[in-house]
């Protein structure tokens, strides 16, 4: 049973009305759409965090057009060996991937910080629990979870070892060094390919590899209102300068290379003192 704890003094969350309380009197309303926001003001980096509703509508649009399918099927048959009886999709987004995660798991809980992507997730699954939460600030118990999935979105290695149970598994998804490169070349006068590996030394304290597999192929982009939506979903909208994206912007189809890079660590048995 998947138990939620308070995001503010950390005691055990348990219904109250139409939403949630500790004993310490923190209330936290469900939303009409049924996720609880579990995001304290104090504890936002800004007014609106996460991705806003422009990007999550041009992503949904995108994702559900099935661009990233083959994708997304093999991420399902990562998972499904490692048995997961609580599974936890930290960053969620608008809920894509999380609703196959529904077939592969006997309970679901995702989050996001973003209330505009998961106020979209939300409507995916009915029994699945949904929150706007941090990663950093995981509002479950230690050891609650046997899975947790991080589909390109940051983890934070000591949050993700507290909840997961004794030798629970941490899937990744990241892009892999040709990920969109034709996109990129559009946007940027040099072209870099990704660094896969600059972030798995941060995890080495806490988690071991067991397990790693790519996925490629090429996918076609047949008209112009696609090509928007991929733009406006990826970072690159914001970091590349105006007139190339305008030129980007005015396409009316490109082709490209998906490469992903899925990764399962275990976590590692703490050592205890003699």
């Amino acid at each position: 049973m998947i138990r939620l704890r308070c995001p503010i003094c950390k005691e055990r969350l348990v219904p109250e009305g139409h939403g949630m309380a500790c004993l310490s009197n923190h209330n936290f309303d469900r939303a009409r759409e049924g996720y609880l926001n579990l995001l304290p003001v104090q504890k936002k980096n800004s007014l609106d965090p996460g991705d806003d509703a422009d990007m999550v509508l041009a992503r949904r649009s995108f994702l559900e057009a099935g661009y990233y399918a083959p994708f997304r099927e093999t991420l399902k048959g990562v998972i499904m060996p490692l048995h997961a009886g609580v599974l936890l999709d930290s960053g969620c987004g608008e809920g894509w991937y999380t609703e196959m995660m529904g077939d592969v798991s006997s309970e679901l809980v995702a989050l996001d910080i973003s209330k505009h992507a998961v106020k979209r997730a939300a409507r995916r699954i009915d029994d699945a629990i949904w929150l706007v939460a941090s990663s950093n600030d995981i509002p479950l118990y230690d050891h609650s979870i046997d899975v947790m999935t991080a589909i390109f979105s940051p983890v934070q290695v000591t949050e993700a070892a507290r909840v997961l149970e004794e030798y629970g598994s941490l899937v990744i998804a990241a892009p892999g060094e040709k990920h969109l490169w034709e996109l990129r070349e559009a946007l940027y006068p040099e072209v870099r390919a990704h660094e896969p590996d600059k972030w798995l030394d941060s995890l080495a304290s806490a988690f071991t590899l067991q397990f790693e597999t790519s996925v490629r192929f090429n996918f076609t982009l047949p008209d112009n209102a696609a090509v928007r939506n991929l733009l406006q979903m990826t970072p690159h909208y914001w970091r590349a300068a105006r007139d190339r994206r305008t030129v980007v912007e005015s396409l009316p189809s490109l082709t490209l290379q998906a490469d992903f890079r899925i990764l399962v660590f275990r976590k590692i048995r703490a050592e205890t003192p003699d």
